[in-house]
C-alpha cells in the first residue's frame, strides 16, 4: 500500500464537521451512485444543506442522477489550478439545498492521482460547510474509494444478488480494515511492516489472498496483548453498514440479513443492515430521463425505500458493540444459532432453516468468505446445535452446564407472538417489569415516558423495528428526547404514530404532547 501520510487525517471524523455518507460497492453496476443521489435529495428536501461529492474520478456521473446537464466547473479545473477552493467547485442542482461536488470532464489521469494530489481532495472535502456530504465512491478497492470511506462518519456498502457482489464487497471490507489499521498513529511509523508480520502469522490460506479483521485480531492478541487491544478497539468502531439493490425474489431479500451473519461470524464485523431496494421500472424511467428518482417517481416503491435507509442514516449512533465475536467453534450453541437462551422450539427451528440457507456451500453470500474446510466447521457446529436445542432432554441438561445459576433475564427477552403485535410474558418469575404508569386524556407524552411504557409492557426496540421498520437509533432518539437528531415534524408524526400503535397507546394525543415539546425545542412554534 502507498504510504502518503494520511494518519492525520481524521479517523473517526471530528464533531462539528459535515456529516459524511460515503457509499461504495466492491463491484460496479449496483447502483450506488442511484443510491447516493437520492439520499442527498432526501436530506436537502428536509431542510438540510447537503453536498454531493463524486469522488469516482474518472467516471463520474453523479450528475446524471439529479437532473444536471454538464456541470460548469468540476474537480479537475481544481486539479490543474483553474480554481483556487474545492467550494468553487460546487454547481448548485435543480433541488434546493443541494449542492454537487462533480469529477465529470477531468483528464485521464485523474483516475489514479498522485498522494499530494488525493491528499488535497481529501482535506478539501472535510473543510466543506454543509450538513451532509454524499460521497459517491468509485468501485472496487482502490484507495481513493477505501481513504474516503475511512474518512465517512457512516461508510454504505451496496451491493447486488450475486456471488461476485458478495465476494467483492468483502474483500473491500477486508481492505478497507487493513487500510484503517495502517493509519493508525498508535502502530506509529513502522504500522507497514507491522501489519505485513500480522498477516504472515493469519497464514497463507486467507481467502482473496487479504487476512479477515478477526484474523488479523486473533494474530495481534497472540503476539502482543497492548496490540491486541489497539486492533479489537478499531474493529469494534468499524460498523460498515449494507443496503442490497435491485432485488426481484424473497431470497434475494434475504442477502443482507445472510451478509450481516456471515460478516459477523467470518470477519468479525457488525455489519449493520439498512435494508433492500426492489428492482423498480421507476428507476430505468427516471435515469432515462435523467432526472431525479425522488422527485419524478416519489411514491414508488424504490423511492420510499431509500427514503426510509436515509432517514436511518440521520441519527448519530455511534456506539460500538460490547465485544468481538468469537470464532463458530468457540461460541455457545445459541450463540451458533443466533437466537437468546430464552428461544421458543419453533424459534430453534426457524434459526436452524435460516443457518443452514446461509452457511451452506452453494450459498450466494459463501463466495470467497470461507474455504471448504472452514466451512466445513461451521456446517458441524450448526448440525450440533440443532440436535441439541431441538431435543428437550439434552437442551435441558445443556442449558445447567451452561447457565448453573439459571438463564440470566437478557437471554429471556420478550418476543413477538404473531403478526397482532401482541406480546407473550416473561416466563421467568424472577423478572420484574417496571411499574405501568397512570395514564389519562391530560398525560404529556415525553420520551422518558414513552420509554417507561414501553419497559412496563416488556416490549424490547427491536421488536418496534422489526414491526415499523424504523431504525433502532431513531427510536432511542424519540426516548432520550434527542432534538437535533430528529428528523421534521412531518416526519416524526408517522414514526410516533407507529411507535403508539406498537404499545397499544391512543396515537393521537401521543403525537399531539409529543410534537408540543419537539417544536417548543426546536424552535418551530
Amino acid at each position: 500500500m502507498e504510504a502518503e501520510g494520511l494518519s492525520d487525517l481524521d479517523l473517526p471524523p471530528q464533531a462539528g464537521r459535515p456529516r459524511i455518507i460515503a457509499i461504495g460497492s466492491g463491484k460496479g453496476g449496483v447502483g450506488k451512485s442511484l443510491l447516493a443521489a437520492n439520499i442527498g435529495i432526501y436530506l436537502a428536501q428536509l431542510g438540510r444543506r447537503t453536498v454531493l461529492v463524486d469522488a469516482d474520478l474518472g467516471g463520474a456521473n453523479l450528475h446524471t442522477f439529479v437532473g444536471v446537464q454538464r456541470p460548469q466547473v468540476t474537480l479537475g479545473d481544481l486539479f490543474n489550478r483553474r480554481v483556487a477552493r474545492i467550494e468553487d467547485c460546487i454547481v448548485e442542482t435543480p433541488i434546493s439545498g443541494l449542492g454537487l461536488l462533480s469529477g465529470e470532464g477531468d483528464p485521464l489521469w485523474v483516475a489514479d492521482p498522485r498522494p499530494a494530489t488525493k491528499r488535497r481532495l481529501l482535506e478539501g472535502v472535510l473543510a466543506l460547510e454543509a450538513d451532509f456530504l454524499i460521497c459517491d465512491l468509485p468501485s472496487g478497492s482502490g484507495f481513493i474509494a477505501l481513504d474516503f470511506f475511512l474518512i465517512s462518519h457512516v461508510g454504505v456498502m451496496v451491493v447486488v444478488p450475486e456471488p461476485t457482489s458478495a465476494e467483492n464487497a468483502y474483500r473491500f471490507l477486508k481492505s478497507a480494515f487493513l487500510r484503517r489499521l495502517r493509519r493508525l498513529p498508535a502502530l506509529g511509523p513502522q504500522a507497514g511492516a507491522l501489519l505485513e508480520r500480522l498477516t504472515q502469522l493469519c497464514g497463507p490460506d486467507s481467502e482473496g489472498g487479504i487476512p479477515a479483521p478477526l484474523d488479523l485480531y486473533e494474530a495481534a492478541r497472540a503476539s502482543d496483548p497492548a496490540l491486541g487491544r489497539i486492533v479489537e478497539q478499531e474493529l469494534l468502531r468499524f460498523r460498515p453498514r449494507l443496503v442490497v439493490n435491485q432485488t426481484r425474489t424473497r431470497a434475494d431479500q434475504e442477502m443482507g440479513p445472510q451478509m450481516r451473519s456471515a460478516g459477523r461470524r467470518r470477519l468479525g464485523l457488525q455489519v449493520e443492515y439498512l435494508g433492500h431496494i426492489e428492482s423498480d421500472d421507476a428507476v430505468i424511467h427516471a435515469v432515462r430521463r435523467r432526472h431525479p428518482l425522488l422527485v419524478d417517481h416519489p411514491e414508488s416503491r424504490v423511492a420510499k425505500s431509500i427514503e426510509r435507509m436515509a432517514r436511518m442514516l440521520i441519527i448519530e449512533d455511534e456506539r460500538p458493540p460490547a465485544a468481538v465475536p468469537r470464532r463458530t467453534e468457540e461460541q455457545t450453541l445459541y450463540e451458533v444459532m443466533e437466537v437468546d437462551p430464552g428461544a421458543s422450539e419453533e424459534e430453534i427451528r426457524r434459526a436452524a432453516r435460516r443457518q443452514r440457507e446461509t452457511y451452506a456451500a452453494d450459498s450466494m453470500v459463501m463466495c470467497g468468505l470461507y474455504s471448504p474446510e472452514r466451512l466445513h466447521v461451521v456446517q458441524r457446529r450448526i448440525d450440533e446445535a440443532c440436535d441439541t436445542l431441538l431435543d428437550a432432554e439434552r437442551r435441558r441438561r445443556y442449558d445447567l452446564k451452561l447457565f448453573p445459576d439459571g438463564i440470566p433475564p437478557e437471554g429471556r427477552r420478550r418476543r413477538p407472538a404473531g403478526d397482532s403485535g401482541e406480546q407473550r410474558p416473561v416466563t421467568d418469575p424472577r423478572v420484574q417489569a417496571p411499574e405501568l404508569p397512570v395514564l389519562s386524556s391530560e398525560t404529556e407524552f415525553t420520551g422518558p415516558l414513552l420509554q417507561r411504557l414501553r419497559e412496563s409492557r416488556q416490549i424490547e426496540l427491536p421488536d418496534i423495528a422489526a414491526r415499523t421498520k424504523i431504525g433502532i437509533a431513531q427510536l432511542r432518539a424519540i426516548e432520550a428526547e434527542q432534538w437535533d437528531a430528529l428528523p421534521a415534524s412531518v416526519y416524526l408524526r408517522g414514526f410516533l404514530t407507529e411507535y403508539a400503535k406498537c404499545l397499544r397507546l391512543e396515537p393521537q394525543q401521543v403525537v399531539r404532547s409529543y410534537l408540543e415539546r419537539f417544536q417548543r425545542e426546536r424552535g418551530e412554534v
